[in-house]
C-alpha cells in the first residue's frame, strides 16, 4: 500500500494591521495518517510566537532537534561562475510542526535591520541543535548574508556515518542524498516519489512585489524535505547518544512508500 502525501491550505489569517507582512498562510500536509502543520509567513511576530511555543512544548533540559533547510529561488551568476549570495527562505521543522520564512539580504543595510531577532535568539539557545544536509555550508551562508548564527549544527550525512557504522562499512553514506538517507535511517519503505518537472515557486496570481506565496506543490515538498531532516536527525541523535530527545518531538516512522496524492 502506497503512503500518499497531500496538502490542504487553510484560511489565510492576519493581524489587524495594514502591514502586508502580517499575513501568514497555514497548511496541513499529510503523509498518510501523519499530520504535519506548516506555516508560511513573512511575519516576525508569527515567527517569534511559533518558536516560543515549540520550545515551551519540549521537556526542559533536553535537546531540541530542529530540521533546517535554506534555498535560493534563482541561482545568480557572474563572469567567474556562480555568485555567492544569500538565501531566499529558511524552513524549520520541530516534530510535526514546520515553518517557512523569507529571508532578507544582509548586504542591504536597510533590509538587514529587518532580519528577525527571534531566529538569532532561537539558534543561540544551548538546547537547540540544527540538523540538515550540508549544514556547514548553510551555517556559513546564513551568518555571512543574514547575520543568523547556528550555534549547534550537525550534518545528517556525518550523523549517519557515526550512528550507522555497520551500514557505512558497506556503502558510501557521504554520497547519499536526503531521500537515500531517509530510507537508510528510517526504513526502506520510506520512499519519496519526486515530481519529474521542476516545481514553480510562486503563484503568479497571488504574488506581489513585496511578498510571494509559494505554490501548494512547492510548499508540500519543502515541508516533506524539512520533516525528513528532523526525523532523521532525531533518530540518529538517539542512536549516537543512547537516549531519547524530547518526547514531544514526533519521531514515528512511516512503513509505506511516500508519493504525491493528486487532488480530486
Amino acid at each position: 500500500m502506497v503512503l500518499e502525501i497531500s496538502i490542504e491550505p487553510s484560511m489565510i489569517t492576519e493581524v489587524e494591521t495594514y502591514d502586508l507582512t502580517s499575513h501568514h498562510y497555514p497548511y496541513t500536509v499529510y503523509a498518510d495518517d501523519q499530520r504535519i502543520l506548516c506555516i508560511n509567513t513573512p511575519s516576525s511576530q508569527t515567527l517569534s510566537k511559533w518558536l516560543t511555543n515549540l520550545l515551551k512544548s519540549t521537556p526542559k533540559n533536553t535537546p531540541v532537534i530542529v530540521g533546517v533547510t535554506a534555498e535560493h529561488q534563482f541561482t545568480k551568476y557572474t563572469k567567474r561562475g556562480v555568485k555567492d549570495h544569500g538565501y531566499d527562505f529558511i524552513s524549520l521543522c520541530i516534530g510535526s510542526h514546520c515553518l517557512l520564512y523569507p529571508l532578507l539580504q544582509q548586504a542591504d543595510s536597510y533590509k538587514a535591520k529587518q532580519n528577525p531577532r527571534p531566529l538569532c535568539d532561537f539558534f543561540a539557545n544551548p538546547r537547540v541543535i540544527a540538523v540538515g544536509m550540508e549544514i556547514e555550508k548553510v551555517k556559513a551562508k546564513l551568518e555571512k548574508h543574514h547575520g543568523i548564527e547556528l550555534k549547534k549544527a550537525l550534518d545528517l550525512r556525518a550523523m549517519t556515518v557515526e550512528g550507522m557504522k555497520e551500514v557505512g562499512e558497506k556503502v558510501d553514506l557521504w554520497r547519499y542524498n536526503l531521500d537515500k538517507l531517509a530510507k537508510t535511517v528510517l526504513g526502506k519503505h520510506f520512499d519519496v516519489v519526486r515530481p519529474e518537472e521542476k516545481l514553480d515557486w510562486y503563484d503568479k496570481e497571488s504574488s506581489c512585489c513585496y511578498y510571494n506565496v509559494y505554490t501548494d506543490e512547492k510548499t508540500m515538498f519543502i515541508t516533506i524535505d524539512i520533516y525528513l531532516c528532523c526525523l532523521i536527525g532525531f533518530e540518529l541523535h538517539g542512536m549516537i547518544h543512547g537516549h531519547e530527545v524530547g518526547k514531544s518531538q514526533d519521531s514515528s516512522k512511516s512503513k509505506k512508500k511516500v508519493n504525491k496524492k493528486k487532488n480530486s
